[in-house]
């Protein structure tokens, strides 16, 4: 009789398998209980910050007189669950808190204006510090800035932010129009800028210096956060007071001179003045954003008239001067709505605070681009000087520009 060896064992095959089912099992379990574990922590940090705003508003409200939040934790006394840890900053001249709760790597905040937790911390952002002399008695001005700037592109400045203009965190902003080094729009302050160039060519070299730090061509937000904060500081006037004397216009000569204008962190942005070639005396800017491609759009639907686009867009002026006609376009002089500065100022034109210029007509779809400055030291010229006259690619060797980030 032949005896048969029978085996009973798995094949290769079904074990690979076997241990296959097992491994998504395994998986499946733990990203579940990944989920449920994450949704609990998720759920402590929200009820923190809920607590968190309770207790922030009770101490406003219940400490001194002057409606003031804590200006830092250990005054602040807050009281997050075991493996929460908070993180806040405060800053004192808007009376503002951002404050970010993390648990196990989950983190949400909130805000003085938003107290509903979102995901994420505060921005990469810090308390702008206020330069000797400086004002922030302004409309919007939030008081941060960004921590850090971009490192490619020359040398930036940070600008304290403005929830007017939709830039309540600030931005970064190259100190001086840019230069063209080796193809990189460099802000420094030698060499002749980069010039004779088109607004859109301005907005695809501005993105080019570093698109990791979103780089693009100034928006019309970004100059109106800066003029807006320039304006509301007493050494930037002649006489040392807002309101007093004027702002710099630049000058009329052929021989460049240019100027700054000191933020009131103390940060200098500097401008292109006079008639030569080779410097920016104007400078391009994107009124919808740092695309390249609607940088002058908005310009082809301005109301009538003329003035009444720049009315709705900014509408922290209060009031304009008379507007009149000449040679097809629109003149008048935007006010700062600023209290403190419509006591003083009468006519903006005259004090370097500037004007409107506007081709648009009636029935026009031509795209009208944006630029700024016109630091020739006539009536045209001032910090809020705005032209909307010019094609899109049209180019002049007075016309360059600067990015942000």
């Amino acid at each position: 009789m032949i005896r048969k060896n029978i085996n009973n064992g798995f094949t290769l095959v079904e074990l690979i398998i076997v241990i296959v089912v097992i491994a998504i099992l395994a998986a499946i379990t733990i990203v579940a209980y990944n989920g449920v574990s994450n949704k609990a922590k998720v759920a402590v940090v929200q009820n923190d910050l809920s607590s968190a705003t309770t207790q922030l508003e009770q101490y406003k409200t219940t400490t001194g007189t002057s409606e003031q939040y804590p200006p830092d934790l250990g005054t602040a006394n807050l009281s997050p669950s075991g493996g929460t840890t908070f993180q806040y900053s405060y800053n004192s001249s808007a009376n503002t808190y951002c404050l970010t709760a993390t648990n196990s790597g989950i983190s949400y905040s909130i805000t003085t204006t938003n107290k509903t937790p979102v995901s994420g911390g505060c921005p990469g952002t810090e308390t702008a510090p206020l330069a000797s002399g400086g004002s922030t008695a302004f409309s919007g001005y939030s008081g941060v800035e960004p921590s850090t700037c971009p490192t490619n592109g020359g040398s930036w400045i940070k600008v304290p932010g403005n929830s007017l203009y939709n830039k309540p965190n600030g931005f970064c902003v190259q100190q001086y129009a840019a230069v063209n080094v080796s193809g990189v729009a460099t802000s420094q302050n030698t060499g002749n800028k980069w010039t004779a160039v088109t607004q859109p060519v301005a907005a695809t070299t501005a993105a080019a210096i570093d698109p990791s730090s979103n780089t693009h061509l100034i928006t019309e937000d970004e100059w109106m956060t800066i003029a807006t904060d320039a304006a509301a500081q007493p050494g930037n006037w002649s006489g040392l007071s807002v309101g007093n004397g004027s702002l710099p216009t630049g000058n009329a000569t052929s021989a460049h001179g240019g100027f700054y204008l000191t933020l009131s962190n103390g940060q200098k942005i500097y401008f292109d003045t006079g008639n030569s070639s080779y410097y920016a005396a104007y400078e391009w800017t994107c009124y919808t954003g740092p695309s390249a491609n609607n940088c002058g759009l908005a310009a082809q639907s301005q109301p009538i008239p003329a003035n009444a686009y720049y009315t709705d867009q900014f509408g922290t002026f209060t009031s304009y001067g008379a507007f009149t006609t000449a040679s097809g376009y629109y003149y008048g002089d935007p006010r700062y709505a600023n209290s403190a500065l419509g006591a003083y100022v009468n006519s903006s034109r005259t004090a370097g605070l500037g004007y409107l210029r506007s081709s648009y007509a009636s029935g026009s779809s031509t795209v009208y681009a944006f630029y700024r400055g016109a630091w020739t030291g006539a009536n045209s010229s001032g910090l809020f000087t705005l032209y909307i006259n010019t094609l899109q690619n049209y180019s002049h060797a007075q016309y360059g520009f600067r990015a942000a980030s």
